[in-house]
This record gives C-alpha cells, structure tokens and sequence, in this order.
C-alpha cells in the first residue's frame, strides 16, 4: 500500500463519483477503478458499494477513510518539517530524562537552550535511566540525562551533577529530629525502594549504604516514581533516599536529613549521555548549556 492509493481512495470518498474523481486527481477513471479494486482486495474489505446511486461509502469504507485522512495530514506534517529541518531553518532534538533530573540540571538548560535555539523543536521523553541505552541505541532521543548511569557501548558520557544523598522521613520518625542521621537509626523502619531492573544503579547504590553500615534493610514498598515514594514517606510508610537537588524542593510534610557515618560521604551523579558518532548540530550546542560536575 502506498500514499497515492489512500489519496486516490480519500477523493472518491470526497467526490462519490469515479469521473470526478478521476478528472480531480489527473488519471483515466478505468486506472483509478482499478486501483480502489487493488485497495480494497490488499485490504480484504469492500470500501466501496458500487452499485448505489449515487456511490456511498461501506462500513469499513467509512472507517478507513478517517483512518486515511489522519494518516495523509501526518504524512504532510512530518514532510514539511522534514523540509525546514533540511534547510536549515528548524530542527529537533529528542532528550530522554530521568525524573530527578527535573528538579536540578534539565529545567534551567532546556530555557537557555530555547532562548538561543527557538525554532529547534524539543522532544522530551521520561523514562528510566536503565530504559534509555536502548532509546540511545535504537536513535529514539540523541542525549539521555540519568542518574547512576553506566557507561553505554558507543557512547560518550559526561557527569553533569554530583550531589549529596538525602534521606527523607516523615516528621514524627524519631531520627528527624537529628540533624544528620545514621543508616542504623533507621534500621526498624521500611525502606521505600525504586523498582528492580536489571541493571538498575540507584537502588543498589542505597543498599550499599544499608550493607556497610552492617545493616539489612526491610524494603516495605518499590515505586517508579520519586514523588510517589515521597508521598510514601510523608504518609509514614518508611523512608527513601533522594538526592540533594530533590530535597531541595521537596515537600513540607517530609523531613529531609544528610547522612552521617559510614556512606555519609557518598554522592550520586547525573551524567548526560550521548552517541559518539551523532552529528546533530543541535545536540552539540545543547551540550553547552548542561552543567560540568
């Protein structure tokens, strides 16, 4: 199937008559009848009842030409973009972004870089740090922004922040009211865990600090999100780790403490991460409003 067969098809909709239709798009009315029959038998549904009078459209007919219409403005806008993309005058960078990353590096570069580039479009992805090697590979975004991310065949990584780990607790929790807090006061308290992958860095980073301070934590809930796992805590569920940046702007109805003792000196990154062999313009001046950690 190709755009000239739906376009054909999308006239006689339109028109509701082969002469016309065939007079609309510049072709003999026995081509473009032979080319609506070579349509509808790819298909394997009659578009067309042939023998109302006037024409009309059948069921599936109705429905497919919806679904082509869509598909030929789709295929209008990604051409014209395409277009000012070749020219020069626009373009369009794919960022895919942990959500910690939103509150500490990515806000103030995505303005700075809108301010010099506005006619650049930014497509912006959430997504796991361990989901983003295969976004990277696979050309869905050009940089990934993620925390405890290892190194990605092909690609070059630069840190971009390196920050304290917090410890957010509800209020009441006895530890709170201390200044720093050692990983042994929270030892009778459920951790709020980030889900598994795989490869996931963050929460192996977390129990470390649990194993060398000669503790065995008691994971009580695994969440995706950050804010979810905040309003765990604010609901006295147990306690998570987050990163400096996050407790900065975290919630009034948490608690949140540095780390003393063992782990107290720990620190968690963001790196951006980026193919090696990406020559896009855009990525490389995006580059230059990230942070160097």
């Amino acid at each position: 199937m190709n755009l000239r067969a739906l376009q054909c098809f999308v006239v006689l909709a339109e028109e509701l008559n082969f002469s016309r239709a065939a007079a609309r798009l510049y072709v003999a009315q026995p081509a473009l009848s032979q080319q609506i029959r070579a349509l509808e038998e790819r298909l394997g549904a009659q578009l067309v009842d042939r023998t109302s009078r006037p024409l009309r459209l059948t069921e599936a007919g109705s429905y497919f030409c919806i679904e082509a219409r869509q598909i030929l403005k789709a295929y209008e806008q990604a051409s014209v973009g395409a277009r000012a993309i070749g020219s020069g005058t626009h373009g369009w960078l794919a960022i895919g972004f942990t959500r910690s990353a939103m509150y500490s590096v990515l806000p103030p570069a995505l303005k700075a870089f809108h301010a010099a580039y506005p006619k650049v479009e930014l497509k912006l992805y959430e997504m796991l740090t361990e989901a983003q090697a295969d976004a990277l590979r696979d050309a869905r975004i050009h940089v990934a922004i993620g925390r405890q991310a290892r190194p990605v065949a092909g690609c070059a990584r630069e840190e971009i922040l390196r920050e304290k780990v917090m410890v957010a607790l509800a209020p009441e929790h006895p530890a709170a009211a201390q200044k720093k807090v050692k990983i042994a006061d929270l030892a009778d308290t459920p951790l709020i865990s980030y889900a598994k992958h795989p490869t996931a860095q963050f929460p192996r980073f977390v129990l470390s600090l649990y194993l060398d301070a000669g503790v065995t934590p008691h994971v009580g809930y695994e969440c995706y999100e950050i804010q979810t796992a905040i309003a765990l805590v604010a609901a006295g569920l147990g306690v998570a780790f987050v990163g400096e940046s996050v407790a900065r702007l975290g919630r009034s109805d948490v608690a949140y403490r540095p780390l003393q003792g063992p782990g107290s000196s720990q620190v968690t990154t963001l790196s951006a991460i980026y193919r090696e062999d990406d020559d896009s313009p855009h990525l490389r001046s995006f580059l230059q409003f990230l942070p160097r950690a």
